[in-house]
């Protein structure tokens, strides 16, 4: 079977006589099974592309997200010093944004001044080789998480409550670092989709994602879409009141979280959108036995009224790194077993 193209089918409306299955993220989790330090990529990424291929090729999992995990290093091009602590996902070690003015000197991103997203691009096309049966998908921050990356916090704040230009100029640089990074790896077919991660954007005002925030992720994909890329559009947290606003995003396919109905946010978005989600991954994936496994599963697949249809089973967010691979092969099997 190919992988690769039952996505595609799935995401071109056909229904599929297997139900479509995948690890959300699980980027810091493959590091730590293959034995991998984030900070090393620089110095290996031809390595780090082969220690994750010998990963995936023994997992079922239908997509993979390469990079995830490593959402932060666009910024490395524009003046980013990036932290890692410990296998945590690398942040910024200062906020590059600490005043109106300096997102608007930031118009040009090129990402030969970032050596860690130049071995990002190459890991991810050497990954492209190895796993020439698999729907890669690479992970970028949404508009409004660069925000809260790049802005210190209290600046940021103060601008969600007073000045909506500044929201709008900072979404777009982090449209602009996302669109570098992806680019390259377009332009060589390296990846099938991008998908963004831009749960942030619950903890401002609806209004203000639906005029500011709303139109940069839309912008985004849109040029994906130009590009020949699928789309995907990760939303987590207390997402219940911008439900029915995502598939205006123009993704092809949306992620939940495990907070909302499954079977209502099908139900609301089959006839426009793939839905994928929302296994529990604390409490099941990771911390579930096997029965309570195969058990969630059933009843994700139970509340969707045709998981063969516009769906792609999924856990609810990315992978804790220390989740047992035990479980992860249970969770990705348990669909073929109650089905």
């Amino acid at each position: 079977m190919n992988r690769r193209e039952l996505i595609r089918g799935v995401l071109r409306g056909e229904r599929s006589e297997r139900i479509p299955r995948a690890l959300f993220g699980a980027g810091r989790w493959a590091y730590q099974q293959a034995g991998l330090r984030l900070e090393d990529i620089v110095a290996s990424p031809r390595h780090f592309a082969e220690s994750l291929a010998g990963i995936f090729n023994n997992l079922d999992s239908d997509i993979v997200f390469p990079g995830s995990g490593l959402n932060t290093f666009p910024a490395e091009a524009v003046g980013g010093s990036l932290a890692f602590r410990g296998g945590q996902a690398p942040l910024l070690s200062f906020p590059l944004i600490q005043q109106t003015e300096d997102s608007r000197y930031l118009t040009r991103i090129d990402i030969a001044g970032s050596p860690h997203t130049r071995a990002l691009v190459e890991m991810i096309s050497s990954l492209r080789e190895r796993l020439p049966d698999r729907f890669l998908c690479a992970t970028t921050w949404g508009p409004f998480t660069w925000a809260m990356i790049l802005c210190d916090w209290n600046l940021l704040k103060e601008k969600v409550a007073t000045e909506r230009t500044f929201i709008r100029e900072v979404c777009e640089l982090g449209v602009r670092l996302s669109c570098a990074f992806i680019a390259p790896l377009a332009a060589e077919g390296a990846i099938d989709g991008i998908v963004i991660s831009d749960g942030s954007t619950t903890l401002i005002p609806l209004e203000l994602y639906q005029e500011e925030v709303l139109p940069a992720q839309q912008g985004l994909f849109a040029w994906a879409k130009g590009q020949g890329l699928r789309c995907f559009l990760h939303q987590c947290g207390n997402i219940q009141s911008q439900l029915a606003l995502y598939p205006e995003t123009g993704a092809d396919c949306i992620s939940v979280d495990a907070c909302v109905p499954i079977g209502e946010v099908y139900d609301l978005y089959r006839d426009h959108v793939v839905t994928a989600g929302n296994v529990d991954v604390v409490n099941t994936v990771y911390g579930g036995g096997l029965p309570e496994i195969v058990e969630k599963v059933s009843d994700c697949l139970s509340a969707v009224s045709d998981p063969h249809q516009a769906y792609i089973l999924m856990p609810s967010c990315d992978l804790p790194p220390d989740t047992s691979l035990l479980n992860v092969r249970e969770f990705l099997s348990s669909a073929d077993r109650l089905r």
